[in-house]
């Protein structure tokens, strides 16, 4: 008899402990399609839209300097000047030359007529008369060759004089003449103010950047940062080898005097058209460790762990990407032990 109480009294017990422990109810909300208008940021220098760096075609000492740093130039300028005794004297040597192969050429063209006329009278042998055109025709290429040594000598001329090929400001170069420089040594450096561009990259995902896309650059030391428009110049059709990214190229059309060149730049880019996206509550977005929600499927069902890339927090909504669908149910404030696989 007291076996038989006591077998009862457990299972009154083992019912009322496991009435006690109802299954764990869970808040769910229905995912929201949307649309949004994404932004990526680009960084990079602050360039002047044109920058050369000049040297002379030929060595020499530096006689002047006609454009002082600062100075706005244009295209065709002289910016330097050579010594240019020695290659004068050269040229006024091969301009003489020329003067006499055109007087030797005029000669023998006067005797060839005359030659001519008398080989009709029969008065000019075979020989006189072969002789002569070949004079003729040695001081025609003697002619080529004095007219070809006059171009050389007023190219070595010019060289001695160093022009800007763009319009710009000399922003670097030596303080004063008498200084003696090599072939092709870089002296002068010209940039074109005039626009500034910038050079990033993007990720792959960010394939909706394309030419002409308005962005705004922020570029200076934090507190005196500059604020200006700029639009997207041109898009890399391929990869950057270096970083897997796509190389993009922006242009500051109308530069403040405030946006100094060479300087750090970021600008962002704004999306023309908006991307689709969903909307779920930010009670519904875990880390676990990755951004994620948990999907409820059915009611019979466990929540599943789906990752999401979260795009942007609105309110208290985020927008998000995934392997979700609008209309499906996620939880809310889900409890640890959801994540316990």
């Amino acid at each position: 008899m007291i076996l038989l109480l006591t077998l009862l009294s457990c299972k009154e017990i083992t019912s009322i402990s496991t009435a006690a422990t109802p299954a764990l109810a869970l808040r769910t909300a229905a995912v929201e399609a949307t649309t949004w208008l994404p932004t990526v940021e680009v960084t990079g220098n602050v360039e002047p839209v044109a920058m050369v760096q000049l040297g002379f075609d030929v060595p020499g000492r530096i006689d002047a300097i006609l454009i002082e740093r600062g100075q706005v130039v244009h295209k065709g300028d002289a910016i330097a000047r050579l010594d240019a005794r020695i290659a004068s004297a050269q040229l006024a040597q091969a301009e003489a030359a020329l003067t006499g192969a055109r007087a030797q050429v005029e000669g023998a063209e006067a005797a060839w007529k005359r030659i001519e006329q008398l080989k009709a009278a029969g008065g000019v042998s075979e020989q006189q008369y072969s002789d002569t055109k070949a004079q003729i025709e040695a001081g025609r290429a003697g002619l080529q060759q004095a007219e070809a040594g006059v171009r050389m000598a007023r190219a070595n001329v010019d060289f001695h004089t160093l022009r800007s090929p763009i319009n710009g400001i000399l922003t670097n170069g030596p303080d004063n003449a008498g200084i003696m420089t090599g072939a092709g040594t870089p002296m002068f450096l010209i940039e074109d103010l005039s626009a500034m561009q910038l050079k990033g990259t993007v990720g792959e995902e960010y394939s909706w950047v394309t030419a002409g896309q308005p962005a705004s650059l922020q570029a200076g030391i934090p507190g005196t940062e500059v604020t200006v428009p700029a639009e997207v110049l041109r898009v890399m059709p391929s990869l950057d080898m270096a970083t897997r990214r796509i190389p993009v190229e922006l242009r500051i059309v109308t530069p403040p005097p405030a946006l100094k060149a060479h300087g750090f730049g970021r600008a962002t880019i704004t999306a023309v058209e908006p991307q689709p996206a969903l909307a779920i509550p930010k009670a519904a977005l875990v880390a676990r460790p990755d951004f994620c929600v948990f999907v409820q499927a059915g009611a019979d069902q466990a929540p599943k762990r789906v990752p999401v890339a979260v795009l942007k927090e609105e309110g208290d909504k985020v927008l998000v990407r995934g392997q979700i669908e609008a209309g499906n149910l996620v939880v809310l404030d889900p409890p640890y032990s959801l994540g316990a696989e």
